[in-house]
């Protein structure tokens, strides 16, 4: 579990936006050029910390909990969620609260797309390191910029499985047990689960537990598709590097890779790591940062 007393680990942070709190984690190194990091649907900043503290000597890193998720205190309204703009838009005034250059921006999954869409249009932006962004078919997109979206996206797996996730628990213990017998979880470096619960969790009432990211938030961004991702791509103002898993399971598939390349971004197929790499391997997904 992070340790939230050594200064030589990460420290928690809070940056005040128009409409509430963004909580993040800091691993600072002063001199460092800066790095931003993004995280997945469902998680928070406090899931990547063995991966992001094996990275601190390499950058001045930052952590966000996006909108919804870990301990930010920002208003989340499932319904009115359609893409992931509002979450670009909260990480675009955290750099501009900032004021610094030379940012690498990174991510995963939706951090990562998160990332890319962030980063168009700036000159704060030096690198862009993306893990399993997810990169959409442009057809999908724009049929997400339809009224008949909602009615295709309600039946969508990962939107489904995320309004059936239990939410609540009678203490964090309890969590950790059931947590650790699921498939899920099962191949994940050690520490890594505790480490995400860190923040995963918030507590209710006594001594409950709940989700941290509320199960129709979660499916609300699962669903949120409108994203421009590859006029994003096309636009990228620095350099681009993408992890991607060979896996069926890949928010990377053939198709997308292709395309990347031929918009001259720099990719690494791994075959063994799996969607929920940074978890699985933090070391190695910290060496793809570092590079």
């Amino acid at each position: 579990m992070l340790d939230t007393n050594a200064t030589s680990e990460a420290r928690r942070f809070t940056v005040h936006l128009a409409d509430g709190e963004m909580s993040g984690w800091r691993w600072e190194n002063t001199g460092a050029a800066p790095l931003l990091f993004l995280h997945a649907t469902g998680f928070c900043a406090s899931a990547y910390a063995r991966m992001l503290s094996s990275l601190a000597g390499a950058y001045d890193i930052y952590a966000l909990d996006h909108r919804g998720h870990g301990r930010s205190k920002l208003p989340a309204e499932p319904g009115s969620l359609r893409s992931w703009a509002i979450f670009r838009d909260d990480v675009r005034a955290f750099l501009d609260q900032e004021n610094r250059e030379g940012w690498t921006l990174a991510g995963h999954s939706l951090g990562a797309a998160v990332a890319l869409l962030v980063a168009e249009g700036r000159r704060d932006v030096a690198a862009l390191k993306l893990i399993e962004p997810v990169a959409m078919p442009a057809w999908l997109s724009s049929f997400a910029k339809t009224p008949l979206w909602p009615a295709f996206a309600a039946r969508m797996p990962l939107v489904r499985q995320s309004l059936r996730r239990r939410s609540q628990w009678a203490s964090r213990q309890e969590v950790v047990a059931s947590y650790g017998r699921k498939t899920l979880f099962r191949d994940w470096a050690p520490g890594v689960l505790e480490d995400y619960l860190t923040d995963g969790l918030a507590t209710e009432g006594a001594v409950g537990v709940r989700l941290s990211c509320a199960p129709a938030w979660e499916a609300a961004t699962f669903a949120a598709q409108a994203n421009d991702f590859w006029k994003a791509a096309a636009h990228a103002p620095a350099p681009v590097r993408v992890f991607a898993a060979r896996q069926a399971a890949s928010t990377v598939p053939a198709f997308a890779r292709a395309r990347l390349q031929k918009l001259g971004v720099e990719l690494t197929v791994d075959e063994g790591a799996g969607h929920l790499a940074p978890m699985q391997k933090p070391e190695e997904l910290a060496s793809f940062l570092a590079s």
